[in-house]
């Protein structure tokens, strides 16, 4: 059975969970330190005044100490989780980025095919032509032709061309 490749989309909402459930995680471990900031554990002391020790108060110690590693494992199996989404959603990213330059470069490649050869040397659009002529000798736009329903005007070959490029 083959899994669905995980979607940009997946990807991030499952980083932000897994950077929720650390910040979940810490406040957790917070709550058990209370105003401890560190755990230190000197095993010779201990055992030197395990007379000494009030165990009730040890064990509550211990196992808040308990709680807190097993929080604070949570917290590294989640990051490599994160760390490896992390990558997967540059990968896609990266991915991204090369489909459009790989875009880019081939509609570049067509226009340049579409182009005139001598695009540069063209002389002005009226040079050598003969003025239009004034507006009492100009044809209606479509003599001869059936007008295009309800006024619409007809595509020119520009705009045909694009309505390709934003279908690519």
């Amino acid at each position: 059975m083959s899994t669905m490749p995980l979607s940009l989309d997946e990807a991030t909402k499952r980083y932000e969970s897994y950077s929720h459930n650390i910040q979940d995680s810490i406040l957790t471990i917070e709550s058990y330190m209370g105003s401890n900031t560190s755990i230190s554990f000197d095993m010779p002391q201990v055992i030197a005044n395990l007379e000494n020790v009030d165990t009730q108060n040890e064990e509550r110690n211990v196992s808040a100490y308990i709680k807190v590693l097993e929080e604070y494992q949570r917290i590294i199996i989640t990051e490599r989780k994160r760390r490896a989404l992390k990558e997967v959603i540059q990968g896609k990213f990266k991915a991204a980025d090369f489909k459009m330059n790989l875009k880019r470069h081939r509609r570049a490649q067509r226009l340049g095919r579409m182009s005139p050869p001598n695009a540069g040397q063209m002389p002005p659009p009226n040079a050598g032509q003969m003025p239009p002529p004034n507006a009492g000798q100009m044809p209606p736009p479509y003599a001869g032709q059936m007008p295009p329903p309800n006024g619409e005007q007809m595509p020119t070959p520009n705009d045909e061309l694009m309505l390709d490029e934003l279908m690519l």
